[in-house]
């Protein structure tokens, strides 16, 4: 007797693929998003970025941050039509290195 498979969320880089165990079957969608987002941060005063990396997610959490200090975060919107300006954010770490205030970018 076949084991049935688990549902799975992968992200190759430029797609989303889902795929659902059906009723004997396999189910899976690509969906491609209309956006990507490229996420970087630093300390501040700092000009060296960190690697950034891309998502097509618009709310990110950073950890294991230092604490009490202030990072920014830059966050750049892409698509087919090319790049948007970059948006940038000043955070501040509580005395855990947790973020006290909420990163809010607008849509593209």
């Amino acid at each position: 007797m076949a084991m049935a498979q688990d549902p799975k969320i992968e992200w190759d880089g430029k797609h989303w693929s889902i795929t659902l165990p059906l009723e004997k079957k396999i189910v899976t969608a690509f969906i491609g998003p209309s956006f990507i987002y490229e996420w970087k941060i630093r300390e501040s005063g700092s000009d060296e970025w960190s690697v950034g990396f891309e998502a097509p997610i618009q709310n990110c959490t950073f950890s294991d941050l230092k604490p009490d200090t202030e990072y920014v975060v830059q966050v750049t919107a892409k698509n087919g039509g090319g790049e948007g300006e970059a948006a940038l954010s000043r955070v501040q770490t509580d005395s855990e290195g947790r973020i006290k205030n909420v990163l809010s970018f607008p849509d593209p």
